[in-house]
């Protein structure tokens, strides 16, 4: 009997699926059965997975009647003989020692569950990637772990947002049942309350084990009927909620709240106002209001901002919709800004933080090239490269590239960086500075 049982369901992704089966397939933990179930794939999904049963003995193929991904994961549940369950969906990748570290952990610990960290990322020019963690806890390093009992972590259902990034026991597994809604339709929320609410230990660690893609356009991420999906997914949810306490009706409703806000900066980044699920926002309203009148969701649960946010979306959802797309305007025109000043020009990004690798991504999306260099006063990071170009000292890019213009990626300190090119001779006309706050949903602009 194999140790684990991963399980992927499938549905039209020959674009990634040969990346995503031999991440796992190359695991450095062999004592794996991978249970693919498809959905009647008509692109060559199911003809790549079939030749990869054929070769591998491991990869059992199962076909569903049904396109619904809550009913596929429990379908592969059933047919699991793991002692844990492993589930990756089919556009993704997981790093080659995933599930020798978790399984490596469960077992020592006895834990219901254990759960690495992941990357968001989307694939850019040359097989280079932009990535960003995904992480529940500030751990130190990758010996670090905490051990938490979340059937009494209410906060924990804001925090966890994924199944993919752990590794499950079966007998808890096979207790915990999918929403059977059509398509991908964030069943997922529902699986995780449920694993949340009931589970007795679990052990988080900062091991990277696996790869998001947020690139594919067909994902539910992007779908239009997004609320539609929140709407019913929580109100399937909700009917788990009546055993709990009050603190994990608020940890609920303030997780809804931000799952809303999630489909929100989708629909504002997209630049067009989903008309057809106005219904379905509302619902997600008035639910939300309920839960303000009868006390599970108030000032003190969130933030001002996000509280203004809320009694905005009570107002109008339209005028909560215009608010953020005003803001991703701002960014884009920031970004329109630096590629005017570019043009056809070499550019150095002066600042090799989070704002300048997130402005040199947007740049490559889009085609752009003209990135040489970065410079830092960092000695710590000069010398090292990102997306291929090096990073330098602001002495020596101005030495060996005399006739590249500087972008400023900074906001706290962007006049003193720019008094500092200008005293070492750089012209005023040769300086621009990007002081836009990072927002990875930016891309979303340039996705649609």
């Amino acid at each position: 009997m194999p140790k684990i049982s991963i399980i992927m369901p499938s549905l039209n992704v020959v674009t990634y699926i040969k990346e995503c089966m031999d991440s796992v397939l190359r695991q450095s933990f062999h004592d794996i059965e991978v249970i693919s179930v498809d959905a009647g794939s008509t692109d060559g999904t199911l003809e790549v997975l079939n030749n990869y049963a054929e070769q591998d003995s491991r990869v059992r193929i199962i076909n569903s009647n049904r396109k619904s991904y809550g009913y596929q994961i429990n379908m592969g549940v059933a047919y699991a003989k793991g002692d844990y369950i492993g589930i990756v969906d089919t556009d993704d990748e997981i790093v080659s020692d995933m599930y020798e570290k978790l399984y490596n952990v469960a077992t020592e610990s006895g834990v219901d569950y254990v759960k690495g960290t992941a990357k968001g990322f989307f694939s850019l020019p040359d097989k280079e990637r932009y990535c960003y963690p995904i992480q529940i806890f500030d751990l130190e390093d990758d010996y670090s772990r905490i051990n938490v009992i979340p059937k009494d972590t209410p906060d924990l259902l804001t925090m966890d947002n994924f199944l993919w990034y752990g590794l499950y026991r079966r007998s808890f597994f096979k207790n915990i049942k999918l929403h059977e809604t059509a398509g991908a339709a964030f069943q997922d929320m529902g699986a995780l309350f449920q694993i949340q609410s009931k589970a007795k230990k679990a052990v988080y660690i900062k091991h990277v084990v696996y790869y998001y893609r947020l690139d594919n356009m067909n994902a539910s991420t992007y779908n239009t009927k997004g609320f539609k999906f929140i709407a019913n997914e929580y109100g399937y949810a909700e009917k788990f909620l009546s055993r709990l306490s009050p603190e994990w009706h608020t940890s609920f409703y303030r997780k809804l709240f931000h799952h809303f806000m999630d489909r929100m900066y989708a629909m504002a980044a997209a630049g067009n106002f989903w008309e057809d699920t106005l219904l379905d926002m509302q619902k997600i309203s008035n639910r939300l209001k309920w839960a303000n009148e009868t006390g599970f969701l108030t000032l003190k649960d969130l933030p001002e901002e996000q509280w203004h946010d809320l009694n905005l979306l009570w107002k109008s959802p339209r005028l909560l919709y215009d608010k953020y797309n005003s803001l991703l305007m701002e960014g884009k025109e920031a970004l329109e800004g630096v590629i005017q000043y570019l043009k056809d020009n070499s550019g150095i990004i002066f600042g090799s933080g989070k704002r300048g690798e997130f402005l040199h991504a947007q740049l490559l999306f889009r085609g752009y090239k003209n990135i040489i260099a970065y410079s830092d006063n960092n000695t710590a990071v000069q010398g090292k490269r990102k997306y291929g170009v090096e990073i330098f000292s602001l002495k020596d890019t101005i030495k060996n590239f005399s006739r590249a213009k500087y972008i400023i990626a900074n906001r706290d300190y962007a006049q003193e960086m720019k008094k500092q090119l200008l005293c070492l001779g750089v012209k005023e006309r040769d300086i621009w500075i990007y002081s836009y706050a990072i927002d990875i949903r930016l891309f979303g602009v340039k996705l649609d």
